[in-house]
């Protein structure tokens, strides 16, 4: 095929377009392309999510992960048998039943009487149930040996523990109801030692008619020594701890005795907090606590010794009288007070002739 001459007089040659089928390529990808878009489409359209930031695809060879679990899930475990734990109930505390008090009939024996075994025929020659034994005395001497480190170091123990013992052998017969009597803050050795010392105004040491210092119910360690000498006594078989001397002097020059934290005004508040810590050690053991009084009660009359009618009521188990007080005056101001069933806790000398509790 000729083609046009061009200016020189040559022909040009004009041959086949190369473009064309460039052109055909390009439409028949398209084609394929989408073609193969509409197919995946189609294929995959349930793995397909649209989600506010773009398309997510889910692909299907991928393992879903399991979700944890939820901790509010209770986890349930298959058995064979199904055992049921019940909770442990927690122990509930058995109250310390209050005392019951019957009428005693006291009379008083020796340690000598209770060593050579006669205590017990003395006790039935005078129609007693119960006998009563001094156990620590006036002059501070106790009449066992004690386990009390104190004890040791003031040199008061006995010689021996056959008196222990003879009370122990009394004890565990049963026959009779036993009775200590212990002195308590009259004790010259105690104050001596300058445990609680009560002093006079001018400082120097008290002594009373008989000559004898006191110690103070409130000095802590005056009141832990007498309280484990107590409890070694309920330890050894006595069925009953009675107090004498258990609070302030309440005879002699006492109006020359000072005011201090040994003696402080309200001497009730140092005397009743002995009281009741005894009372409530003893009764842990069922032991009962008895406190001896020699004061008049009398209406607008300082109670010197602090042992008022209300603290007796409150805290003895039993109130023995000494002679110089009369038993139905004592009677009506503890009852008063809030002591109940005087016949049987109330214990009067024989010779008083009062019905109930006697002691000679």
């Amino acid at each position: 095929m000729a083609g046009r001459k061009n200016r020189y007089g040559y022909h040009e040659y004009r041959g086949r377009s190369g473009a064309r089928p460039v052109l055909i390529f390009i439409i028949v990808l398209l084609a394929v392309l989408l073609a193969a878009g509409v197919a995946f489409m189609v294929l995959m359209g349930d793995y397909i999510k649209y989600t506010p930031t773009g398309i997510e695809i889910d692909w299907p060879w991928r393992s879903s992960p399991t979700p944890p679990p939820i901790a509010s899930d209770p986890v349930v475990i298959e058995t064979d048998d199904v055992v049921t734990v019940e909770p442990t109930p927690e122990p509930t505390p058995t109250p310390t039943p209050e005392p019951q008090y019957t009428p005693i009939g006291a009379v008083t024996v020796t340690a000598a009487q209770l060593r050579d075994g006669s205590a017990a025929q003395t006790a039935a020659s005078a129609g007693a149930d119960t006998i009563v034994v001094e156990m620590k005395g006036i002059n501070g001497k106790i009449a066992w040996q004690s386990g009390a480190e104190l004890a040791a170091t003031l040199g008061v123990n006995a010689a021996d523990d056959k008196t222990a013992q003879a009370v122990r052998d009394l004890a565990q017969s049963g026959n009779l109801y036993l009775v200590a009597r212990v002195h308590c803050f009259r004790d010259p050795v105690l104050s001596n030692g300058k445990i609680g010392s009560l002093r006079t105004k001018k400082g120097k040491i008290w002594y009373d008619r008989r000559g004898v210092c006191w110690s103070s119910p409130a000095d802590q360690q005056a009141a832990d020594y007498l309280s484990a000498l107590c409890l070694e006594l309920a330890d050894m078989g006595f069925d009953e701890i009675l107090l004498d001397d258990a609070g302030y002097p309440w005879d002699g020059e006492v109006n020359v005795l000072a005011t201090s934290d040994n003696r402080p005004e309200d001497r009730t508040v140092p005397v009743s907090a002995f009281l009741t810590r005894l009372s409530g050690e003893l009764r842990a053991r069922e032991v009962t606590l008895s406190v001896y009084a020699y004061e008049k009660l009398l209406p607008g009359e300082e109670v010197y010794s602090g042992l008022t009618a209300a603290v007796l009521a409150q805290n003895a188990g039993r109130v023995w009288l000494d002679q110089r007080v009369e038993p139905e005056h004592y009677e009506s101001v503890l009852t008063a007070a809030g002591l109940d069933n005087p016949s049987a806790r109330i214990v009067a000398p024989a010779a008083s002739g009062r019905e109930g509790s006697w002691y000679r």
